[in-house]
């Protein structure tokens, strides 16, 4: 009788042996499309998507022909936001079945998830005419890529529509509110224009690109001008021509009159999260109403939103400076920058930090020189209408041969203080009101003073 416990325990080995022996090809395995499909949907109910697509992947390597997979793999991607992926997901349903409604939505939305509002469009306007159940919400989102591009009627048009197919829906709510948003948002103008006038006075005038110092004061008025012409604008590329124009008048000094025309070719492009940036420039300027210096400028540069409260740049600058009446200063300049702003009160504030590095290369060779600067600003509201700015610049310059007047090399170090208040006084009319406060240190003579320079400017901006 004792040994009967013991034939059944082997008999139970021995039956499960088997079992494992051959469980790989029994019909109660869940290596099956069916089982991963499962697991997947499992994963995907309970939020967890990164789990979710390799039991999807898994499921089509086992029965690509298996219902449904293809469809909760590339939603399982759009909740990840991965929009490219599921974009080629949905993309592959529609080859095989090109009215298949669901993979229509989806592949609109996830077109919108990349930008491609116009792309958009056409997948939505057939889902909404092929399945009634999607009616509104192909309506709601075509007024949603008709408002990004810019066409604000098509949007309105349609948001109305999403409006009338369901009045109570949340679909109608959200139509409404953006109907809303849209008729309180003012349409961007292509074009902006600036006029201002004032007065200056400066305790002492200098010209720091002849290095010369004269330890006189004087008033001079100033006028300035600036406009520019966005003239294409999509949602991924800008493209804008500009011109400033500056004229100072002395008191006393008018060889010190300062008239400057600065032609500028800019755009931008977003890539992604970065966004592409070049800005193209020339200045003429004229000093005493005789030619002084032309300055040809490219820079490209790439953005990049590190947060929602921080922006960072990385800039190369090449100059080109042609000194009209001063040959052995035309010089090559290249310089490297990097920026960081940050946005305070609610994107009301700025806080701006960078550093730039310069190697300039002159006709010259007594002139060239090695620059770092570093520029702290910080722009705050105060009220509706007023913006005070604070800010300090340092620079360093080292310059690489001797300088003959001195018999030595020459170092330059130079700290500016800067306040400025800007005022809107009536609708576009606006008051600035600036005072700079310079402490150059140099071993050579007239490029070691101190200078204050206060200025008040009146001005309307369209």
């Amino acid at each position: 009788m004792k040994s009967l416990p013991f034939r059944r325990v082997f008999r139970t080995s021995f039956l499960s042996f088997i079992f494992c022996l051959f469980w790989p090809y029994s019909g109660f395995s869940q290596e099956t499309a069916d089982g991963f499909l499962a697991q997947g949907v499992a994963f995907s109910k309970e939020g967890e998507h990164e789990k979710a697509i390799p039991s999807f992947k898994r499921a089509l390597e086992l029965d690509p022909t298996l219902e449904g997979v293809r469809l909760n793999l590339g939603i399982a991607y759009f909740k990840l936001q991965s929009f490219e992926e599921a974009a080629e997901t949905f993309q592959q349903i529609l080859e095989r079945n090109p009215e298949n409604s669901s993979a229509l939505v989806f592949l609109g939305l996830s077109l919108q998830g990349q930008e491609q509002y116009e792309k958009s469009i056409p997948y939505f306007e057939k889902a909404g005419k092929l399945d009634p159940d999607f009616h509104q919400l192909a309506l709601f989102n075509i007024g949603k890529a008709h408002s990004q591009l810019g066409n604000f009627e098509q949007s309105a048009e349609h948001w109305n529509k999403a409006i009338k197919a369901d009045p109570g829906s949340e679909l109608a709510e959200g139509a409404k509110a953006l109907l809303k948003l849209q008729a309180d948002k003012k349409p961007q103008k292509p074009w902006h224009l600036s006029f201002g006038a004032g007065f200056e006075y400066d305790d002492n005038i200098t010209v720091d690109e002849q290095d010369l110092t004269t330890n006189l004061d004087d008033f001079s008025y100033i006028f300035e001008f600036s406009g520019a012409y966005k003239f294409l604008k999509t949602p991924k590329l800008e493209l804008e021509a500009g011109y400033d124009f500056y004229q100072s008048l002395h008191d006393d000094l008018a060889a010190f009159d300062i008239q400057s025309h600065i032609f500028s070719l800019s755009g931008s492009h977003e890539l992604g999260k970065f966004n592409l940036g070049l800005f193209n420039f020339y200045n003429r300027t004229t000093l005493g109403e005789k030619d002084f210096l032309e300055i040809l400028s490219a820079s490209p540069s790439v953005g990049y939103a590190v947060s929602e409260k921080w922006y960072a740049t990385l800039t190369y600058a090449y100059k080109d400076t042609h000194f009209f009446d001063s040959p052995l200063r035309d010089a090559q300049n290249h310089g490297f920058s990097f920026g960081n702003f940050f946005f305070i009160m609610d994107g009301k504030g700025i806080i701006q930090l960078s550093y730039r590095f310069e190697n300039e290369i002159t006709t010259g060779e007594e002139f060239d020189y090695l620059g770092h600067y570093v520029n702290s600003q910080v722009k705050l509201p105060l009220g509706k209408k007023t913006k005070i700015i604070l800010g300090h610049k340092y620079i360093f310059r080292d310059y690489k041969n001797v300088t003959v007047s001195i018999g030595e090399k020459r170092d330059d170090f130079r700290h500016t203080i800067e306040f400025g208040v800007a005022q809107t006084i009536y609708k576009n009319v606006f008051g600035k009101l600036d005072y700079q406060f310079i402490d150059s240190t140099s071993n050579l003579a007239s490029s070691d003073y101190k200078e204050n320079i206060a200025s008040l400017t009146l001005g309307v901006s369209f």
